[in-house]
């Protein structure tokens, strides 16, 4: 039984990538209601941008949103998002050394030809995001900006997180605390509500989706994920003994398997919904 859905937005949840929508996003809704499953997003986006996502896209409302790629979480209470403050308390209490104006300056020190700071919208206090014109060099540039933000900060409590946006060919890191990646958030969420790991879905479809889709939920990597991704999760799944509890979506009769139909897919194919229920 299935008790909380935790999903990514971009290309998981919302249909905004290349691959055709088959229109399911009412469907998605009415399972929601029917089988009475809470809703959590997680995103890189800010709360502002998942609003606007919220309605160009018609979704569902969240009971939950981590948002800024787990670095802020908000709930949804009568009518509105409130930030829940205690995760704020807890990612201070567990990142010493913290300090983002350290780290872009001790990064600018290195002269990365790569690396270019993202847009002020799209940072925070705990998050500093970079994109990457060479994904080729990941490797390369995370060795080297892990040595300096150690050597010049003194912070150790941190994480560097790569992904890809495919529409654009474009390489994003995310320097985060430790304990404030997309998982540790969704744990956070799941012990407030009082649920097993049993009982929550993950969604995902790019990079830094691999980790929660490895977690130990059961996890649905939607159909337009790419390939380094699905294979990524697949092989992680195996060493932990999991991949019975992976599901990599490829289309289930008028479903075709991207975005949010992909999830849908994932919840039949592991008897979450009946497939009475599609045909009725």
């Amino acid at each position: 039984m299935i008790k909380l859905i935790a999903t990514d937005l971009d290309r998981t949840l919302l249909p905004n990538g290349d691959q055709p929508y088959d229109g399911s996003m009412p469907l998605f809704a009415r399972i929601l209601r029917d089988y009475d499953i809470t809703l959590a997003f997680v995103s890189g986006r800010s709360l502002d941008l998942i609003k606007d996502a919220i309605e160009k896209y018609r979704t569902p409302t969240p009971s939950y949103v981590i948002s800024d790629v787990g670095t802020t979480i908000y709930e949804y209470k009568n009518g509105s998002f409130k930030r829940d403050d205690s995760w704020d308390v807890f990612i201070k209490s567990n990142t010493k050394g913290w300090d983002t104006e350290c780290f872009k300056k001790s990064i600018k020190k290195q002269n990365i030809s790569f690396l270019t700071l993202q847009e002020e919208k799209k940072q925070n206090i705990f998050k500093l995001s970079y994109y990457i014109s060479s994904t080729s060099n990941f490797e390369n540039i995370k060795n080297q900006i892990e040595k300096a933000i150690k050597s010049d900060c003194g912070c150790h409590d941190f994480t560097l997180v790569f992904s890809i946006d495919e529409t654009k060919g474009q390489g994003l890191l995310d320097i985060l605390p430790k304990k404030a990646t997309k998982e540790m958030a969704i744990e956070h969420v799941r012990k407030k509500i009082g649920i097993t790991k049993d009982e929550v879905l993950y969604c995902g479809d790019s990079g830094n989706d691999i980790l929660p889709l490895t977690n130990g939920y059961w996890s649905v990597v939607v159909r337009n994920a790419i390939d380094d991704v699905k294979n990524k999760t697949i092989k992680i799944a195996m060493q932990k003994n999991i991949l019975n509890k992976l599901w990599i979506a490829k289309g289930y009769k008028n479903l075709n398997g991207y975005y949010v139909s992909g999830i849908i897919e994932g919840l039949v194919h592991f008897g979450f919904v009946d497939e009475d229920y599609l045909e009725n």
